[in-house]
């Protein structure tokens, strides 16, 4: 490897890194601040930060394909910015009233009753201000992973395979993901017509037809873009998994350090925060903009070229037919047709798949859009169930666990330690990506674990026969399986959907974690309920129905 693809390579990872890093820390700054923001209604608060990026991702296969990465990234800059400004504005009025309430308020009654109108509408005025700032980070969180994990998705398939060391000698990388399992059982039945498609080992009959076209084919992939899956990267989709971890433990900690270190309040911590939008939008620029431009100039020329290879070889491939039907004319109708020796039938197997399969996003119906997010179920399920058991955990359970349950000051020094170790163990499983691969079988064998952990909280804090710390080291488990399979599920999209549809795939699949968080966030408030009614705790806010 060459110092240039060397420092390329590194440059790619760790842009990725950065802006996974950048793009979540503002999301999970809003969630630290939600009680400043809104000390009786945190609900609000975490309703704003999930609602519209929920809705983004929902509509994003309606548009995505027709907004340039770079202008979707300045649409996420300036969003980030304007939520900043905004929650920092409403920001003020809460500590405008803060001081006049410290100073007494007013003289004589009229005047009290004028100033608690006027304190009541600045009130509101600066919870609406906040909450639409919040808005703004939910809608800015979701367009930058949905824009950015497509992004790494193409860097992974088609930039940097070509500047790996294994590239030249055929070899497997290390560093290479290959989405097949041994037995071959995870692959979907649907999408196992990818890159591979009409690799020799897996169709011999191609290899006879179209030995020409080997030779062709070997030296447009040395120089141009890789398109075997077993030179598929992991690099790019783990670097920004694992900055999307860090991002969890800087946000809560960058809320921590400026308030209680320099007792910063919430408006000045927001505002600061306006530099992340500035950062952003320049390690973009400067790390991926212009690979990206060079990514696709390689592409069209690939294109082209194998454009031109297609048109020689079919030009070809129409003369041996013409000969052979010649030669067929005394055989049986039946034989001639279902014969796989026919030069004729095998191009034609191939443009049907690739009309079926592997059709460009571009020029796909609305209905073929909704159907190719449909077929994504397989790895869908299992996020949407990590995350909406994950997070009925960190909502529900883990603020009705304290030492004694009786205690609000326990219960929130545990749910405090608890989302810091599950921040740990998120950020080290995220980061794994490039360690080892799981089978689309563990994909979902990940979930029901989940589940079972979900329901060992519940009895612990119900029945307290598990009740001190020791009870973090599950909530590190929780973590690393929450993000095993965030990395791993969306490696495993990358690499077993076909090349032209991979980066909508990945773009539209994240839809599923915000789903099962807005299930969660639902269903916690009567979990949590409940685990209060058993513990005879009051102050739940609705009625548990059990």
């Amino acid at each position: 490897m060459t110092s240039t693809t060397h420092n390329d390579t590194k440059q790619a990872v760790q842009s990725f890194w950065l802006l996974g890093l950048l793009n979540n820390s503002p999301w999970v700054l809003m969630l630290a601040c939600a009680t400043n923001i809104s000390s009786g209604g945190v609900a609000l608060v975490f309703l704003a930060n999930q609602a519209p990026g929920l809705l983004t991702k929902l509509t994003a296969p309606c548009w995505f394909h027709k907004v340039s990465y770079r202008t979707r990234m300045k649409m996420a800059s300036l969003a980030m910015g304007v939520a900043c400004f905004l929650v920092g504005c409403g920001g003020l009025f809460n500590d405008e009233m803060s001081s006049i309430e410290g100073d007494g308020g007013g003289n004589g009654e009229e005047n009290n009753d004028q100033s608690d109108d006027d304190n009541t509408t600045r009130a509101q005025l600066g919870l609406m201000l906040e909450l639409l700032g919040v808005s703004f980070t939910s809608f800015q969180c979701s367009l930058g992973e949905a824009s950015l994990l497509a992004l790494a998705g193409k860097f992974d398939s088609s930039y940097l395979p070509q500047l790996s060391p294994s590239s030249a000698s055929g070899s497997l990388s290390l560093d290479s993901y290959s989405a097949v399992d041994n037995d071959n059982s995870g692959r979907l039945e649907s999408h196992s017509h990818d890159e591979d498609l009409f690799s020799h080992e897996e169709y011999p009959e191609h290899n006879n037809a179209h030995a020409n076209d080997d030779d062709d084919d070997e030296q447009s992939t040395s120089e141009g873009i890789l398109m075997k899956s077993e030179k598929q990267q992991r690099k790019c989709i783990t670097a920004f998994s694992s900055g999307t971890g860090c991002a969890g433990i800087v946000g809560y900690a960058y809320k921590s350090l400026l308030a209680e270190l320099f007792g910063w309040g919430l408006s000045t911590i927001v505002w600061s925060a306006i530099l992340f939008a500035v950062a952003y939008y320049r390690v973009y620029c400067a790390g991926l903009y212009e690979m990206d431009i060079r990514l696709e100039e390689a592409q069209t020329r690939l294109d082209n070229e194998r454009c031109a290879s297609s048109a020689e070889a079919e030009e070809l491939n129409g003369t041996a037919a013409a000969e052979q039907r010649s030669s067929l004319e005394m055989v049986t109708q039946p034989q001639d047709e279902e014969g796989n020796d026919s030069p004729t039938l095998l191009p034609q197997l191939s443009s049907e798949l690739t009309n079926t399969t592997t059709k460009s996003v571009h020029h796909m119906t609305a209905c073929e859009r909704f159907q190719t997010v449909l077929s994504l179920w397989p790895y869908t399920i299992p996020l949407f169930f990590v995350y909406m058991t994950e997070y009925m955990m960190q909502a529900g359970v883990w603020p009705a666990i304290g030492f004694p349950v009786t205690s609000a000051s326990a219960r929130g020094q545990f749910y405090h330690y608890a989302n810091w170790t599950y921040q740990v163990g998120v950020f080290v499983s995220r980061s794994s990506g490039n360690m080892f691969t799981v089978s689309l079988t563990m994909l979902w064998v990940m979930p029901m674990l989940q589940l079972v952990n979900l329901c060992l909280f519940w009895l612990i804090s119900v029945h307290h026969f598990w009740y001190d710390f020791s009870l973090l080291i599950m909530c590190f488990v929780v973590g690393l399986l929450g993000g095993g399979v965030y990395v791993q599920g969306y490696n495993r999209i990358n690499a077993d959907m076909p090349k032209e549809l991979r980066e909508f795939a990945l773009s539209s699949a994240s839809v599923a974690d915000s789903v099962g968080i807005l299930v969660a966030d639902i269903s916690s408030l009567f979990i949590q309920s409940c685990i209060y009614q058993r513990n005879g705790i009051d102050g739940a806010v609705v009625n548990c129905p059990l």
